[in-house]
C-alpha cells in the first residue's frame, strides 16, 4: 500500500464530487465507500446535491450542490454548482479528486487546470431508456476517453463484466481500471429465525419498481405458485412506474405487500423475515454489467435467491443450490420447479450457506481496499 499522507505528514485530502443523494437507492454505495476511506485515514470531502444535515453524524465533511428538478438537466446543474463551489473556495486544497462520470466532461478541465489528479467513478453506464439516453451515452464515452488519454489517472467500475465492457470501447490497460463490487453491512443485514417454508414461502424484491426491469413478472410468479396450492407471499419495496399497478394488486389480493422506498434499518428487518430474494431484471446490455447491492443484502440476510440468468446476476466462487438463476423466457416454469424442490431442511442449510458466503465475499472491505489502491496508484503516477 502507498502512503495515506502527503509530504508534510498530513492525511491526504480527497474530494468526491457525486450525483448521488442520501435518499437515492444507490446512495448506500457512496456512503459505504466514503466511510471506508475516512476509516482508512483519508481526509474526505463530499460534494453532492443533498442537505448537509444528512451527514452530521459522519467523520467526513459534505457540501451541498444545486440539482435541477428538470429531467435531463440534473447532472449539468450539479456540475455547474460544483464549478461555482470551487470558484468560491480558491484556497481549498485537495490531493485527489473522485468524480462521477455524469459530471466528468464539465469538471475535468477545471481540475486539470488546478493540477489535481483524478479518478473516474462509474457505478453504472446509462440505464435510462428515455430520449436522454443518447446524450447520457455520449457523456459516458467522453468521460472514459479522458481515462484512455491519461488526463484521468484511473477508473473504477462495479464488476469484471463492467470492466470488460469498458475495455471493449477503449483499450485502457487493465491495471488502470479498478473493480469495486457492491458490498453489504453484515452487522445490519443478518438472518432471523423464521417459520418453516412448508407453511408459507415469503418472497421479496427491493429496488426500482420499473416495468422494464421485469418486476411485473413477480406477482405473476406468486399467483402461479398459489394456483399450485403453494402458499407464497410477495413483498415489493421501492419506487417506479409500476407502483400504481402494484398498489392496485395490493388492494385486490392479500398475498402481496407493497412498500415505498425505505431506509436501510427497516429494510434489513423486512429481509431478515423472508425466505427467498428475487432478482428479476432482464439481461440487457447495462444490467448484465451490474454488481447488484440487493443480491448481497439478500445473502447477508440468509435468503435463498431466485433470479433471471445473465452475467450481472451470476455469483462467483459457487454453484450453490440455494442460488438459482433461470433463463428469462423460462423464469416462471423453471422457478416454480426449483421452489417445489425445496423443503424445510434444504432452506435451513441454504440459509446458513448464503450467510456464510456473504460474510466471506460480500463485505465492503474488498471494494474499499481496491479504491485505496486506485488512489495510491494515481498519487504515485502524479
Amino acid at each position: 500500500m502507498g502512503d495515506l499522507r502527503d509530504m508534510g505528514g498530513k492525511p491526504l485530502k480527497i474530494c468526491w464530487v457525486t450525483v448521488r443523494k442520501a435518499s437515492d437507492l444507490c446512495s448506500t454505495t457512496t456512503l459505504s465507500l466514503a466511510n471506508g476511506l475516512s476509516d482508512s485515514g483519508y481526509n474526505l470531502t463530499i460534494l453532492n446535491p443533498d442537505e448537509t444535515e444528512h451527514y452530521d453524524s459522519y467523520a467526513w465533511s459534505q457540501h451541498k450542490l444545486h440539482r435541477s428538478s428538470t429531467k435531463g438537466f440534473q447532472a449539468s446543474s450539479i456540475a455547474k454548482s460544483a464549478m461555482k463551489w470551487f470558484e468560491n473556495h480558491p484556497k481549498q486544497e485537495f490531493d485527489m479528486i473522485l468524480v462521477d462520470w455524469q459530471l466528468a466532461r464539465k469538471l475535468i478541465p477545471l481540475f486539470k487546470k488546478r493540477g489535481l489528479p483524478m479518478i473516474l467513478m462509474d457505478r453504472s453506464p446509462p440505464a435510462d431508456r428515455s430520449i436522454f439516453s443518447k446524450l447520457q451515452w455520449r457523456e459516458w464515452k467522453m468521460a472514459w476517453k479522458k481515462v484512455f488519454s491519461g488526463e484521468v489517472k484511473r477508473g473504477c467500475v462495479v464488476s469484471p463484466a463492467h470492466k470488460k465492457f469498458v475495455t471493449k470501447h477503449f483499450p485502457i490497460p487493465s491495471d488502470r481500471i479498478h473493480v469495486l463490487p457492491a458490498g453489504v453491512d453484515i452487522n445490519l443485514f443478518k438472518p432471523n429465525p423464521k417459520n418453516n417454508m412448508e407453511r408459507e414461502i415469503r418472497m421479496v424484491y427491493h429496488g426500482r419498481l420499473d416495468k422494464h426491469r421485469g418486476v411485473m413478472a413477480l406477482p405473476m410468479l406468486v399467483q402461479r405458485l398459489r394456483n399450485k396450492e403453494i402458499q407464497a407471499i410477495l413483498t415489493m419495496i421501492g419506487e417506479g412506474n409500476a407502483m400504481d399497478d402494484l398498489m392496485n394488486m395490493k388492494d385486490k389480493y392479500q398475498w402481496i405487500q407493497v412498500h415505498s422506498q425505505i431506509q436501510q434499518e427497516p429494510l434489513a428487518k423486512i429481509l431478515a423475515n423472508q425466505h427467498i430474494g428475487l432478482l428479476p431484471m432482464p439481461g440487457s446490455k447495462v444490467w448484465s454489467l451490474a454488481s447488484p447491492l440487493k443480491r448481497s443484502e439478500y445473502l447477508a440476510s440468509g435468503l435463498l435467491v431466485l433470479g433471471t440468468k445473465h452475467e450481472g446476476h451470476i455469483l462467483e466462487n459457487t454453484q450453490a443450490s440455494w442460488f438459482h438463476l433461470a433463463e428469462q423466457h423460462d423464469f416462471h416454469e423453471n422457478g416454480i420447479k426449483w421452489i417445489q424442490s425445496l423443503d424445510g431442511g434444504q432452506f435451513d442449510k441454504g440459509s446458513r450457506s448464503s450467510r456464510q458466503y456473504a460474510e466471506k465475499y460480500c463485505t465492503w472491505d474488498r471494494a474499499i481496499d481496491e479504491l485505496r489502491t486506485a488512489i495510491q496508484s494515481a498519487q504515485i503516477e502524479e
